[in-house]
């Protein structure tokens, strides 16, 4: 069996058991009509998927450079997800933003809804949400019983974000179907969904919040199992947090200098909500903001067009949509379909604003879009890489390559007055900050609370406090996630700094994009290696 086909069934195998996961996050199996078993049994069989995966992987040589490049990624993502499991952190999981109840609801939101077919499977799903709610259920059952509890402050969070969904959002969804055939099973469908919902929030509350620890953090050894999930390397925890440290005080003088240029004397707050109330830079209402963020993209995919990235036919389109109300605040992508039949779209919460200033989120939409998850995500699609790679991912060789394309959107002049500019800086600060959060607040370190975390994002990244809060306990809920942005992007400028000291004059920045974007997905270990090899081969 070569490697292109132990990823080919890896990939159908892996679908098979997380419809949820494939749907929203490889572009697979939108339209399944099943949810993910969250059980235990369900844990079991992605486990098994993942060991025989394994197990092929070791018994198989890779034959060219797509098949070795592919197998060293599919190697660390078994492996690293496994350990997880096995660890009981997957079926523990509470979180706002990755845990069962987030990720089922964003499922329906990549669903087709063309005709009667569309909805059949719509409603077949809306019909599995009590069986994947149910068996999410068992595992936090299971996993309180072996001592893992979650944190009082999570507990409540996802509590409210179900009984916020249950109120209104299942019975909103399904009134987009403007047929006749299916509307009473629609509708008996989106009320069994809506009482799962309303079931799970008072489990919550009734069962589960008893037990729940008033301790914030995981401590030192399960942050580190999750740091080599989420970065794909061992993480040095007093290397990254002390980086941080230097890395957010030079963000912190270079935001001085653009708030001087803004209104000079002014503190960065005065100027933040001076920004805020300035009615030239704001917009009034969500189909507002839709559209001006859409403007945002599709300038940007225009602008860059043969100039910086060769950008594939598909790929020149990225949708901006608004998600319901009861998601967590951080804007997120999903990508687009295997295929490319459906384009990517990016989602950015209201968190039930109507009046959005729009100072803070160029960055964000260049993130988000072009030149970030979607030109990656998107063009990984069109490589000839294995499958398991084409649609698979690491989230610190993709945030940090979102958090490099801000970064280069800057060197190329993008952020074209002092007030966008500030606000890439902002969002550069307020990732680096949350290394160190993050780093503090899991393992015990320097005194961090969850009070102090917050008031630091609202300073560092000028977030409002409930943007902020969401934040904070998205950090709490997912441990090493946040690091991943800013350490992710410091491998991607230190593979393109080694490239323009070896290649001096010769080195050309499209060129360079092109190649390291054509590895495909990589854990850092495995991305800086190939970007060494890279700088040290021009041709």
């Amino acid at each position: 069996m070569s490697i292109r086909e132990i990823a080919d069934r890896y990939v159908d195998a892996y679908a098979a058991v997380d419809p949820v996961r494939a749907s929203r996050s490889m572009g697979i199996g939108r339209d399944a009509t099943h949810l993910t078993d969250y059980s235990p049994d369900g844990q079991a069989a992605i486990a098994d998927v993942l060991t025989a995966t394994l197990r092929d992987l070791g018994a198989t040589e890779a034959t060219d450079e797509a098949e070795r490049l592919g197998q060293g990624h599919l190697e660390d993502s078994c492996r690293s997800q496994l350990a997880l499991i096995e660890a009981g952190e997957t079926g523990s999981l509470v979180s706002a933003l990755a845990g069962p109840p987030a990720m089922v609801r964003m499922s329906f939101d990549v669903m087709a809804t063309d005709g009667d077919q569309a909805w059949a499977r719509i409603a077949s799903r809306l019909e599995d949400v009590p069986r994947a709610m149910a068996g999410y259920r068992a595992s936090l059952t299971a996993a309180a019983a072996a001592g893992r509890v979650p944190s009082t402050r999570l507990v409540d969070v996802v509590a409210r974000q179900c009984a916020t969904w249950a109120d209104t959002w299942f019975s909103t969804f399904v009134r987009g179907y403007g047929g006749d055939a299916l509307r009473d099973r629609l509708d008996r469908a989106a009320g069994t969904a809506a009482e799962a919902y309303a079931g799970l929030a008072s489990w919550f509350r009734e069962d589960l919040a008893p037990a729940a620890s008033s301790v914030d953090g995981v401590g030192v050894d399960r942050y580190r199992l999750w740091g080599t999930y989420m970065l794909g390397a061992e993480l040095d925890l007093d290397e990254a947090y002390d980086w941080a440290v230097e890395d957010l005080a030079r963000l912190e003088r270079e935001k001085a200098v653009e708030c001087g240029r803004i209104r000079p004397g002014a503190t960065f707050e005065e100027v933040r909500d001076h920004l805020d109330a300035d009615p030239a830079g704001v917009v009034e209402g969500a189909d507002a903001y839709r559209a001006a963020l859409q403007d945002i993209v599709d300038t940007a995919i225009e602008g860059l067009l043969d100039v910086e990235f060769d950008i594939v036919p598909e790929l020149r389109q990225c949708t901006v949509g608004i998600p319901p109300e009861g998601t967590a605040l951080a804007p997120y992508y999903s990508p687009p379909s295997e295929d490319l039949s459906q384009p990517g779209t990016t989602w950015f919460p209201t968190g039930g604003q109507d009046r959005f200033p729009l100072w803070e989120q160029y960055t964000t939409a260049y993130h988000e879009a072009v030149p970030g998850h979607h030109l990656q995500l998107g063009l990984t699609r069109v490589l000839p890489l294995v499958r398991s790679q084409r649609v698979g991912g690491n989230i610190a060789h993709l945030e940090g390559w979102a958090l490099y394309a801000e970064r280069l959107m800057d060197e190329l002049g993008w952020f074209r007055t002092p007030a966008t500019r500030l606000g890439f800086l902002c969002m550069q600060a307020f990732r680096a900050a949350r290394v160190i959060v993050d780093i503090g607040l899991h393992t015990g370190r320097d005194g961090w609370t969850y009070e102090r975390a917050v008031e630091k994002m609202v300073t560092s990244g000028g977030q409002h406090r409930a943007f902020a809060e969401s934040e904070v306990l998205r950090y709490l809920s997912w441990p090493a996630q946040a690091p991943s942005y800013k350490l992710g992007e410091r491998a991607w400028l230190a593979g393109r700094s080694l490239a323009m000291t070896a290649q001096g004059p010769a080195f050309d920045r499209k060129t360079w994009h092109s190649r390291v974007l054509a590895l495909g997905p990589l854990g850092l270990d495995r991305l800086g290696e190939e970007l060494a090899t890279i700088a040290a081969d021009p041709t």
